[in-house]
């Protein structure tokens, strides 16, 4: 039985809408030993693998997949159930810019959609360099 419905169809979403982040995402969820055939019981956990995305675009500088993503990100948040407005917060938000340092940070800061940054900030501070 799948108690994710909502979940499972932003990490469908997600899928659509970036397909080469989403492969990325599964290959770094299989490396850490999550069944294929039980990721859709663990919805969170393959969001938060997939702020890692967001991290590897700070790092590289790109701008398009910064604004793109966390943006895609806002606006389901907005949209969404209460469920899917946890997900987007705790397992999303609150993850990205994991292992950025304090520079890569403050300097992806604009580019990150507004809901995004309320969200992160809410949890860690907004970031400085």
């Amino acid at each position: 039985m799948n108690l994710y419905i909502d979940e499972n169809r932003l990490v469908s979403s997600i899928r659509v809408r970036f397909p080469e982040e989403a492969a990325l995402t599964e290959q770094r969820l299989a490396g850490q030993g999550l069944d294929p055939a039980e990721r859709n019981e663990f919805p969170h956990m393959w969001v938060e693998a997939f702020a890692d995305r967001i991290t590897q675009a700070i790092k590289r500088r790109d701008i398009a997949a910064i604004r793109a993503q966390t943006g895609f990100l806002a606006e389901q948040y907005r949209a969404a159930p209460d469920a899917l407005r946890s997900i987007v917060d705790v397992s999303y938000a609150e993850n990205i810019m994991w292992d950025a340092s304090d520079e890569e940070k403050a300097w992806a800061w604009e580019f990150i959609a507004a809901d995004i940054r309320q969200l992160y900030e809410q949890m860690w501070r907004k970031p400085t360099a």
